[in-house]
């Protein structure tokens, strides 16, 4: 039934161009009904000016109106009591905000290297031992005595790959089993999504701070399957950070814009007290774009709830 419906829409919309409809049908071939249903509108000449019909609007409240309304709820933003936030890692792509409380002789694990060590590099400064994991480079691009690299990556519980390994294999291995207040970063091009359907939860909350990238937000494959991540991340911890990676694109319901690029840093429930009702309007002043020749994707305040119930999808920009 969703495949007919995304048929409907990307006839509708493109009917008279060929090339464009089967570059569309492509991604719905694939069961990416959301992906290729958003890539219709920004396919289609007249993209700013919609007018859907009652079919169309009502595939789209459908397909869309509940995925939405839950991940507004999932992803509500909370201000950690006592503490503020610091940028640590690189000054644009590679850097990530997290709460300024670290410790002298702390663990930090890093998955996803490539040539950026910048965040490694910032914790180890700060008195961390960074363990470092990324099976598609050969070598480290700089060497520091607090650096643990292997050639290893993280397991998505799909792929068979003797490279890829649990974290709970990797903590096992670097005899950290009983470590607490631990902090996580993790930016592996979509093998989260995997590896959060399998981590056991008495792991993360090893974690006293985690922070990811996380991909196709605004256009999963399988939306339960993101909002069973990120309910499972908020039974231990809180979100209290979010930036929009403007290296990908985004969708505006409502005047909210969900990003295919979010990066979400979390601290640990029950180790910090939070304020209630933070307006926040990001992104922050230490926030800074990814990608320096684009702005910034303007996310306001991200804490308002949007009324999805008959909004469609107003706008679909690639920065």
């Amino acid at each position: 039934m969703l495949k007919r419906f995304a048929y409907k829409i990307v006839y509708k919309i493109i009917n008279d161009n060929m090339l464009m409809r089967r570059i569309v049908r492509r991604d719905i071939k694939r069961k990416k009904y959301f992906k290729g249903t958003a890539l219709a509108f920004y396919l289609w000449p007249v993209k700013n000016s919609i007018t859907p019909d009652e079919k169309i609007t009502a595939y789209l409240t459908m397909a869309f109106k509940n995925y939405y309304d839950e991940l507004q709820d999932l992803l509500r933003v909370a201000k950690v009591e006592s503490f503020e936030l610091t940028r640590t890692g690189a000054a644009y792509d590679g850097g990530y905000i997290l709460l300024d409380d670290f410790h002298e002789g702390g663990i930090a694990y890093s998955f996803g290297i490539s040539s950026d060590v910048s965040w490694d590099k910032d914790m180890a400064s700060r008195g961390y031992d960074v363990f470092m994991y990324d099976h598609t480079i050969e070598n480290l691009p700089e060497e520091n005595s607090r650096f643990h690299w292997q050639k290893l990556g993280i397991a998505d519980g799909k792929t068979q790959d003797e490279r890829l390994k649990t974290l709970e294999e990797l903590i096992s291995r670097n005899h950290h089993e009983n470590e607490k207040n631990m902090i996580l970063k993790m930016d592996v091009e979509g093998a989260e999504w995997g590896f959060f359907q399998s981590v056991n939860p008495e792991v993360l909350k090893q974690f006293a701070q985690m922070t990811f990238e996380f991909h196709s937000v605004n256009s999963p494959e399988n939306p339960e399957q993101v909002l069973k991540v990120f309910r499972k991340i908020n039974k231990t911890h809180q979100l209290i950070h979010i930036h929009a990676n403007n290296n990908g694109n985004y969708v505006s319901i409502g005047g909210k814009k969900f990003c295919s690029l979010f990066e979400l840093t979390y601290v640990l429930r029950d180790k910090y007290s939070f304020s209630e009702n933070y307006d926040v309007n990001l992104p922050l002043s230490i926030d800074a774009p990814n990608i320096t020749d684009y702005p910034e994707i303007e996310l306001g305040r991200w804490n308002e709830q949007v009324k999805i119930d008959d909004s469609v999808i107003e706008a679909i920009k690639t920065i």
